[in-house]
């Protein structure tokens, strides 16, 4: 079965332009999923009011997000790593190496400073060393807040010598308040209707971290932040002094293996919900990437270097990130198809002459054979006749005709020489 030579060469063109484009392919990321799941914090804390401002910003792009509630940031690590959860808030200084091998982090949010609310007498001391010996409400296990009170007191030695309550919320500030315990550790904005509460009780005192430089130099991780004269309460100056806390950071959270696209989208949207002055903060001093203790996301680095790209500026989610996957498909485009594209007309011709070419080696060899004796005349004609007969036998497009025609006129014209020769 004879295959024309166009289909030859442009069909292994097409092959190998189509093996450019699978070979490319296993290099772009899937599409994104349409629905995601965050391990928020508890009902009533910031971490779920947050989530919820993340839900309703990421259903504008078309993205679902599942919000469970959990008992704070050491259940939600422990999530990530289940896999039960592809994003998380988590408090700065609870991961561990072993999280550091499969969560990363998109960026520090905001400050969520460490508040100790004391009643009654308390013995002298040195900020928490006074309440050595005392009963201390230090947040619900699997919360950061228990976990960084416990640092924190473990620190100061005093793990051994004072009663640890596991109560968080309301059940601390109800235990705080009838009695039940000498103190109550909370990790909370200044916002937090709870903490403007608390601070309102003029039968509770705030703690004021008198060696905060001490910690932060300890935990690099802490920022010593100062709660300013008034800021809570103007009209009734509360509080009445400036009081120094000690403050981790809330870091938004992801499992390695979340898709990059969606982790951009996050830092875009964080900015967008976390980028205004508070009473600790400057306008724009969050998100950062500043007192985290994760490995930061290659995404979360290149966009607090260089902001947005084109794509990601002006268009939407979904639009952007098909244009993003599909740039990639370029380059079996430019780098394969185009030059391939170039040379098929050059190789479909030297293909197509090279059947017609092959001969005239032969022929010219022939020819100056013309003196022969008569015995090697009659070999050559023979020759020249098989020649002549596959010659007739092969095909070429119409526009290569008159080459071919020319190629029978060569060999007769040798023919007849040799004739005339005998």
């Amino acid at each position: 079965m004879h295959i024309p030579e166009t289909i030859k060469t442009y069909g292994l063109i097409a092959v190998i332009i189509i093996f450019s484009f699978w070979f490319a392919a296993r290099f772009i990321e899937p599409t994104p999923p349409k629905e995601i799941t965050i391990a928020a914090g508890a009902v009533d804390g910031d971490y779920y009011r947050y989530a919820e401002i993340y839900q309703r910003k990421l259903a504008d792009q078309g993205i679902t997000l599942n919000i469970l509630e959990t008992a704070g940031s050491m259940e939600n690590i422990k999530l990530l790593e289940e896999r039960k959860a592809d994003i998380a808030f988590v408090q700065s200084g609870l991961a561990t190496a072993e999280n550091a091998e499969y969560i990363e982090t998109l960026g520090g949010l905001y400050y969520e400073p460490i508040w100790v609310f004391t009643r009654g007498e308390v013995n002298q001391g040195k900020d928490l060393q006074k309440l050595k010996g005392k009963k201390i409400a230090i947040g619900k296990p699997g919360s950061g807040t228990n976990a960084i009170a416990r640092q924190l007191l473990a620190l100061n030695d005093m793990l051994d010598n004072t009663t640890l309550v596991e109560i968080s919320g309301q059940d601390a500030i109800d235990a705080l308040k009838s009695g039940k315990v000498n103190a109550a550790t909370f990790v909370a904005k200044p916002s937090a209707v709870m903490i403007k509460t608390l601070m309102r009780d003029p039968a509770l005192k705030l703690m004021s971290f008198e060696r905060a430089q001490g910690y932060t130099g300890t935990y690099p991780f802490l920022s010593k932040v100062t709660l300013n004269e008034g800021v809570i309460d103007m009209a009734r100056n509360i509080p009445s002094q400036n009081v120094t806390l000690l403050s981790p950071v809330a870091q938004l959270t992801a499992h390695k293996d979340f898709h990059g696209a969606l982790k951009t989208l996050l830092i875009s949207t964080s900015i967008g919900i976390h980028n205004d002055a508070t009473s600790l903060s400057a306008k724009g001093r969050f998100p950062t990437l500043d007192f985290i203790d994760l490995p930061i996301a290659s995404e979360a680095s290149r966009y607090f270097k260089y902001g947005p790209n084109v794509l990601q500026r002006f268009l939407p989610f979904w639009l952007a990130d098909m244009i993003s996957r599909m740039v990639v498909m370029l380059i079996p485009l430019l780098g394969v198809m185009l030059p391939l594209i170039k040379l098929a007309s050059p190789t479909y011709r030297w293909r197509t002459r090279s059947k017609i070419y092959k001969w005239y080696k032969s022929l010219k060899k022939m020819e100056e054979n013309a003196t022969a004796s008569e015995a090697d005349i009659d070999e050559i004609l023979a020759a020249l006749a098989k020649i002549d007969a596959e010659v007739k036998k092969t095909i070429v497009p119409l526009s290569y005709s008159d080459e071919l025609y020319n190629l029978r006129l060569h060999i007769q014209m040798i023919k007849d020489h040799l004739h005339r020769a005998k």
